[in-house]
């Protein structure tokens, strides 16, 4: 028997890696579990850019930290795990998640960057530090830095006195909002930034030439706890406010920009609402199968070891929580911050 030659060995076995494009796609089409074409891309660097293009549909989840650098995505609709990753770029990094599959990250060192979890991609966003502090509260991102013509925007809301900065990947230092203060939330909605403060004045903030400038005030919404955490988010093309207090009363007004007036909520309509202090945004629940609609997910400070939610439909007039409406979670890892994130796969660059 003569030995095998590896050239022999190589031409009796089909070469996985350099499938074409068109099958190794029709394969994907036909893997419905999301956790398995996450590893397709994972299989060789051919593979990942054969199939960087393909869309996959993450639903709306929890970031989650266990132990050596490993981070999975637990997917609320399945009560179950979809994704974990090994991610020590990120390694002892604060994170701050978003709709748009991109997580703002800041270190020990106070360098803060934009991070892709599913493509390890990542942008330079200014240090800390040359807003001369140390104490960070929230980065909120604007839009995808991939998509097409995104002007992306980070917003920052530090120091003790909650101050607002804003910055975009690759300036060289946070640019200071010099008349606002006690900023619990803000949001980058239809070109402008709207900062709410802690008592339920909103600013809003015209981006010109890389500068914001004051555009318009609007007054609390009315009756509003002027001492609540409050929450901005997008609902539908519509600016809401949702105000929240330990005992999980919830608050949700809408507001007119023309009238600078406010409308109360008693409805999501078919919208899933994910709020925590991390982040917060809005679905729509047919995009994300599972979500349920007309409800918001949140961490009941009464359960910290659980993830809620709860059907608008029956939070009353005083808007307050009742057990019996809630569908409760366990929550697999109780120590972790809260971070809400839609996972999005890198887009080829062109």
């Amino acid at each position: 028997m003569f030995p095998i030659t590896k050239k022999e060995l190589a031409a009796n076995f089909p070469d996985w890696a350099n499938i074409p494009g068109d099958i190794l796609t029709c394969i994907a089409d036909m893997a419905h579990s999301i956790q398995d074409r996450v590893r397709m891309t994972a299989v060789c660097r051919s593979w990942k850019a054969s199939l960087v293009d393909q869309k996959l549909n993450f639903p709306p989840c929890l970031m989650l930290t266990k132990a050596n650098d490993k981070y999975c995505f637990y997917d609320m609709s399945k009560e179950e795990i979809f994704a974990e990753l090994d991610l020590p770029e990120i390694r002892g990094r604060r994170c701050w998640g978003s709709p748009f599959g991109w997580l703002v990250t800041c270190g020990p060192d106070l360098e803060i960057q934009l991070f892709n979890p599913l493509s390890k991609d990542s942008r330079p966003l200014p240090s800390l530090c040359t807003l001369n502090q140390t104490l960070l509260e929230k980065l909120i991102l604007s839009s995808n830095p991939e998509d097409s013509g995104s002007d992306c925007m980070v917003l920052a809301i530090y120091s003790e006195l909650c101050f607002l900065a804003f910055a975009k990947p690759g300036d060289q230092a946070w640019t200071r909002i010099n008349d606002i203060g006690g900023v619990d939330d803000a949001i980058y909605f239809k070109g402008n930034v709207y900062a709410c403060r802690s008592t339920g004045e909103v600013v809003s903030y015209q981006d010109s030439h890389g500068t914001l400038s004051k555009a318009n005030e609007f007054p609390p919404p009315s009756p509003v706890h002027r001492h609540r955490k409050k929450h901005l988010f997008d609902l539908g093309g519509n600016l809401c406010l949702a105000s929240e207090n330990i005992t999980v009363e919830f608050e949700i007004f809408k507001l007119d920009t023309h009238t600078k007036s406010w409308e109360k909520l008693f409805s999501l309509g078919d919208n899933s609402l994910f709020l925590g202090n991390r982040c917060t945004f809005a679905v729509a629940a047919a995009d994300h199968p599972g979500c349920r609609p007309n409800c918001i997910y949140f961490r009941c400070v009464y359960y910290k070891a659980y993830i809620t939610y709860i059907c608008q439909e029956h939070l009353k007039l005083d808007m307050h929580y009742d057990k019996k409406y809630c569908t409760v979670y366990p929550f697999p890892f109780s120590f972790s911050p809260l971070i809400w994130i839609i996972p999005q796969s890198q887009k080829r660059r062109r």
